[in-house]
């Protein structure tokens, strides 16, 4: 029988576990703050924000492929495929008003063939997917080649990566809009269901009449199309394509983010608002390192420990909360 000094224990570790990564980033905020007391000036944190805009928008796609109990390497290049259809678009008399539509398709095209490979053929995620990030970068070689594309005299694809709305750059919109609309999928449509389903246990699903193999190639469309929208949106803000965008270490970013945000690798538990913590938790990380002038060699190592030292800490609160919970 659970007492109530008990019960009151087993509910400070729930919300301990809930609030740990918040409370991470908010003393990580007051170190950087108290280390640069500029670090909370209105550009620089918005700029942050701004940082962060293409990881944390194919964060949200990778979030619904992790609770799946998948993953997709692949996002980097298709960064980068996604800019140079775009660019080549704009090139193109017929197709300069579809560049944005041109360079979501390709996106969608490549999850599409990964959806189809992982739950059709039942091939494993991190083999097609890593297949896919050498075949999607070889073709944007093979459209685009090695050189850097500029764009310019396109001022409305521009505002997209450059522009400002109520003074707040307009990728930053494109961020909340998408990770807006991914909550209210998560929470308030089958489809959210279904997706945690399957990561928790895929039998039972299919068993209970889920449309498991649907679900789960939509997971890897919606990822794709997330990582051709940060394509371009990159494009737009540096006025240039390039199949070398989305270097090796992207798709390393996204993922920490996801996985800092509490979503299980081995899928059924994660949550989009909890990614964009993972998310702001990365990008105060990398912002506060460089206004103190630390050496990227040390960044790397810094960060990487501040990773495992968060993700265990978060891990070992939600264990102890589930043990208190099975205890009861």
């Amino acid at each position: 029988m659970t007492t109530v000094s008990g019960e009151h224990r087993l509910d400070a570790r729930r919300l301990l576990a809930a609030w740990a990564l918040p409370l991470a980033l908010l003393a990580l905020v007051a170190c950087f703050a108290l280390a640069q007391p500029a670090f909370l000036s209105v550009s620089n944190l918005t700029g942050i924000l701004h940082r962060v805009v293409t990881v944390g928008i194919m964060a949200v796609g990778m979030t619904f492929v992790i609770m799946t109990g998948g993953i997709d390497l692949s996002v980097g290049p298709v960064m980068a495929l996604a800019g140079v259809v775009a660019y080549f678009a704009l090139q193109s008399p017929a197709l300069h008003g579809l560049a944005v539509p041109a360079g979501l398709a390709a996106g969608a095209l490549v999850g599409l063939v990964n959806g189809a490979a992982i739950a059709l053929a039942r091939l494993p995620p991190i083999i097609v997917t890593l297949g896919m990030l050498s075949i999607v970068r070889g073709a944007a070689l093979t459209l685009g080649g090695p050189d850097l594309h500029q764009i310019s005299g396109q001022p409305g694809y521009s505002y997209i990566g450059t522009g400002l709305l109520l003074g707040v750059p307009f990728s930053i919109w494109i961020l909340l809009a998408v990770a807006a609309a991914a909550m209210l999928l998560q929470a308030k449509t089958t489809f959210g269901l279904q997706i945690s389903a399957i990561g928790d246990n895929e039998r039972a699903a299919h068993l209970s009449g889920r449309r498991v193999e649907r679900v789960r190639a939509a997971a890897y469309i919606l990822c794709a199309t997330t990582a051709a929208i940060a394509g371009i949106i990159e494009s737009s803000q540096v006025y240039t394509a390039s199949a070398t965008f989305g270097e090796f270490g992207t798709e390393l970013d996204v993922i920490a983010s996801v996985v800092l945000g509490g979503t299980r690798l081995q899928g059924g538990r994660g949550s989009v608002a909890r990614t964009m913590v993972g998310v702001l938790f990365l990008g105060v990380v990398n912002s506060g390192l460089n206004m103190l002038n630390v050496r990227v060699d040390v960044q790397l190592v810094v960060k990487g420990a501040i990773i495992v030292v968060a993700l265990a800490l978060s891990e070992r609160a939600v264990a102890r909360s589930n043990s208190s919970s099975t205890t009861a």
